[in-house]
């Protein structure tokens, strides 16, 4: 199961993510909300591996510190696999948000087993899913469904996802 690094919103831009959510859900879309954990929460993965070891919390706790910064939802972005697709927002990659990427990815890339290659400085697209697995006609009638007007919340803190466990830890951002 997939572990993760991730850059977690404040709540307005959860809340507008989670409206984004609501609505693929209740026009029967496939949608990130359909999962019902207390774990699922949007967010902006910063790297992702196979396992990541709970000795990375060290260095995410030092690099928690530079939030909270800006955190800017845009537009649509999509990733394909196959005959599926993935819909997301990009996330705009401010100076801030590329350097506690970079960071991470430094400070942590010992710890984490089968780091994805996706996740590297010059690779990684910043992003928060909307829904996964659509076919080209579901994703034709979530483009057309969906606004996308630009949200400006703040990254408010960093969160280490134990796929495995099912568990998160989340390190908040100075006075955050």
């Amino acid at each position: 199961m997939a572990h993760s690094i991730e850059i977690l919103p404040d709540p307005e831009t959860e809340a507008a993510v989670r409206a984004q959510w609501d609505a693929l859900e209740a026009a029967g879309l496939p949608s990130a909300g359909r999962v019902r954990a207390r774990t699922n929460r949007p967010h902006c993965t910063l790297l992702a591996g196979t396992a990541i070891s709970p000795a990375a919390d060290s260095a995410l706790a030092s690099t928690a510190q530079r939030l909270p910064f800006e955190f800017r939802v845009g537009g649509a972005v999509v990733f394909a696999a196959g005959r599926k697709y993935t819909l997301a927002r990009a996330v705009v990659p401010s100076s801030e948000l590329l350097t506690v990427h970079a960071t991470i990815v430094r400070l942590t890339r010992e710890r984490v087993t089968e780091l994805a290659q996706h996740s590297l400085p010059g690779q990684w697209t910043p992003h928060v899913t909307l829904g996964l697995r659509l076919t080209a006609d579901e994703l034709a009638a979530a483009l057309q469904l969906l606004s996308w007007p630009t949200v400006v919340g703040r990254a408010s803190a960093i969160r280490r996802w134990d796929g495995d466990a099912k568990v998160d830890v989340v390190i908040p951002g100075r006075g955050c």
